[in-house]
């Protein structure tokens, strides 16, 4: 045999040798890694049955609790906090309420929306009912304070008809840079009446426009919370406020500041209506823990927002509007992420396509927000949303472009960059129609909302909220493992 051959034998035995040093090399590896994995997987299910018996006591102790001395002076305490804040509420509700005679002349304080005005005061105090006048002088959109003398009161389902004259008035200097807004969209939406209306009440607030029937094709898809500034509307302004001045490279606390103005000024010119404090509040609290370093604490800015609201205007607490929109907030922040966790596993984890995971996603979040909505629905509208809440996972998207490029189109003519006028339009044009189209649609569907007969009572209310905290807080938590 040549010693090339015999060479080459050799070395394919070394090479043998190699492989099957590192197949076993390998193989103690995956032992090894098996293993780990193993004992990782034995600690996790001892942890998880200590978990879920700590969970079990607490559960059982919820409901068999054994109250002692300690206990009772706790809730005692509670007991005592709670009456005395009632007593403060009931004195300060006192304090700020008109209680002299409504006629004769009188000084109110009036936010004119078309053919009437909403009395915000009265000689500097709130009144029980929500009230109104006539605009007789047609006065345009906006805050006026108005010298009135009184003729007659009406009083119907707690709503209260001003009849009188006007003797004098004085308007508000905002009033100046929202006639300039409005004749934004009065220059370039007037001939399209539904587009010019939407443009009007989902940027100013102003709805005199906007015909019954549209506010009942949104209201009955769900989609009304679109007419209407809320959350969304001020999330929209500060989120393109930032961005725009991160085009222009401002610096990281000046950006953030001159948003926090910004936004200041747009809240006071739509004005601070209890919702709209509501998401001013909550959005400068955001802005301000970013200018400060500090961590965004949404429940926090929550609870500071109400007590604020409840402080300025302690008749806020019986508006619809800030009830719903302090509801949706609630079911956001407290109610839908411990729901999503327990769905985690079993729905969200099995989705590996992003686009349907977040419609999924936005379809839980749109049921949870209707969900916790339902007494307050029934309660003041006898209406029972049943499928609605699907239609925000088209509606809402679509919407939120609308007003997108209408914030964008007011900000254009503020810095008179007129020339972009005509595209911008044409292409509102045919968003509007794709998203009003949609509303049209989602109209004729049956079965959205339903009527109902029946009265519901404030304990019906109270006895749904207390059960979704048991739900929320209590029950859910103890289905919950840790599923990493």
């Amino acid at each position: 045999m040549k010693k090339r051959d015999f060479d080459k034998i050799n070395f394919k035995k070394v090479e043998i040798q190699k492989n099957k040093k590192t197949q076993k090399n390998s193989s103690l590896e995956e032992y090894d890694l098996q293993m780990k994995k193993f004992q990782e997987k034995e600690k996790k299910k001892v942890e998880l049955q200590k978990r879920l018996q700590k969970e079990k006591e607490n559960f059982l102790n919820f409901f068999n609790k054994k109250i002692g001395i300690e206990e009772i002076k706790n809730n005692f305490k509670i007991i005592i906090l709670f009456l005395v804040g009632v007593i403060i509420f009931i004195f300060y509700l006192n304090f700020v309420t008109f209680k002299g005679d409504l006629k004769g002349e009188k000084i109110l304080y009036v936010k004119m929306d078309g053919s009437r005005g909403s009395i915000l005061k009265i000689n500097n105090k709130y009144l029980k009912n929500q009230a109104s006048i006539k605009n007789t002088k047609n006065f345009e959109y906006g805050t006026y304070l108005i010298n009135f003398d009184v003729k007659r009161i009406t009083t119907k389902n707690n709503y209260t008809t001003f009849d009188g004259k006007i003797i004098g008035w004085k308007e508000s200097k905002l009033n100046i840079f929202r006639k300039y807004i409005l004749n934004i969209f009065d220059d370039l939406f007037l001939t399209e009446d539904n587009l010019y209306a939407f443009s009007k009440a989902a940027i100013l607030g102003e709805k005199s426009e906007v015909s019954k029937d549209m506010k009942d094709k949104f209201k009955y898809t769900g989609l009304a919370h679109l007419i209407v500034i809320s959350g969304t509307h001020i999330s929209l302004v500060i989120i393109g406020i930032v961005k725009l001045l991160d085009m222009i490279s401002l610096a990281y606390r000046p950006k953030y500041i001159f948003a926090l103005v910004i936004l200041t000024f747009y809240c006071a010119l739509i004005g601070f209506s209890p919702g709209i404090l509501r998401a001013y509040i909550m959005g400068a609290m955001m802005i301000l823990a970013r200018i400060l370093f500090e961590k965004e604490e949404s429940k926090k800015s929550l609870l500071i927002s109400f007590v604020v609201n409840v402080v300025l205007n302690p008749y806020s607490i019986f508006d619809i509007s800030m009830q719903l929109s302090y509801m949706a907030v609630i079911a956001i922040i407290f109610v839908y992420p411990p729901i999503k966790k327990f769905f985690e596993k079993s729905i969200f984890s099995k989705i590996k396509n992003e686009i349907l995971r977040n419609t999924v996603d936005l379809m839980f979040l749109s049921f949870v927000i209707q969900f916790t909505s339902i007494p307050l629905f029934l309660y003041y509208f006898q209406k029972l949303p049943l499928f609605s809440f699907l239609l925000n996972i088209i509606g809402v998207p679509i919407g939120t472009i609308v007003i997108q490029i209408l914030f964008f189109i007011m900000l254009v003519n503020i810095l008179k960059i007129t020339f972009l006028n005509s595209i911008l339009v044409f292409i509102t044009k045919i968003v509007f129609g794709s998203f009003e189209g949609f509303i049209y649609a989602g109209s004729k569907i049956p079965l959205l909302q339903i009527g109902v007969s029946q009265k519901f009572s404030i304990l019906f209310i109270f006895s749904f909220y207390i059960i979704l905290f048991i739900l929320v807080f209590k029950i859910i938590p103890f289905f919950i493992f840790d599923k990493k």
